[in-house]
């Protein structure tokens, strides 16, 4: 199946979730307004709750309508002057290798697939990324880990990106230093710092690497 065609169809996929859950919610917010009606005491808080439900409904449609699972993809798209082109390159880009635990990447873009959401980026705006591994509890008792790979990029936003064990973490950061060998990988309290106080300075500090790496490797 090609990228537009896998788009289209997790675009699909997304909304009718998106629309079952906004009927589900308006249907117990309804619910909740008519018991309101008919109560005395503690109407209020009926009506409160309903009213919140109501709200989770309006929620799902609105992501339904931006179909948020896809919005990188179209909205980098959008932006540029001949969208249908952009997308044809998009999809060689795609085509052009297998995934790795889902991340496909080049010295142009980078996208992850998992599940029915496409994360979407050129290759320019990554600046940092590293794995995260988060201890899980249940009521205070420790139920197993959950494994992430977390991105940063160079307008303040980040991407995380599940991942089932530490190994395929390790084995997707491995796969991202050996294309992209510029950006900053792994964890770091002092680049952390720098990303939290002065994200320009880790910016120039990763065209800095870039433009290095490109005098001596030709862009592939």
């Amino acid at each position: 199946m090609g990228l537009k065609q896998m788009i289209k169809k997790l675009g699909t996929k997304y909304r009718i979730k998106c629309i079952i859950g906004a009927v589900i919610f308006a249907a117990i917010g309804i619910s909740g307004v008519a018991a309101a009606m008919g109560v005395d005491e503690g109407s209020i808080w009926i009506g409160l709750g309903s009213a919140m439900f109501l709200a989770f409904a309006a929620w799902f449609v609105s992501l339904a309508i931006r179909q948020s699972n896809i919005r990188d993809v179209l909205d980098y798209c959008k932006k540029k002057p001949n969208p249908e082109y952009e997308m044809e390159r998009i999809e060689q880009f795609y085509r052009s290798g297998a995934a790795v635990n889902g991340l496909r990447l080049n010295n142009e873009f980078f996208m992850y697939i998992k599940g029915d959401t496409v994360n979407f980026a050129e290759t320019r705006e990554l600046m940092w990324v590293y794995k995260l591994i988060n201890q899980n509890k249940v009521y205070g008792i420790k139920a197993g880990k959950s494994y992430q790979i977390e991105v940063r990029l160079n307008d303040g936003s980040g991407m995380a990106l599940p991942m089932r064990k530490e190994k395929d973490c390790d084995d997707t950061l491995a796969y991202i230093e050996s294309m992209v060998p510029y950006i900053i990988i792994g964890y770091n309290d002092e680049i952390n710092k720098i990303y939290n106080h002065n994200q320009k300075e880790l910016e120039k500090m990763v065209d800095e690497r870039r433009h290095q790496y490109f005098q001596q490797v030709p862009m592939r």
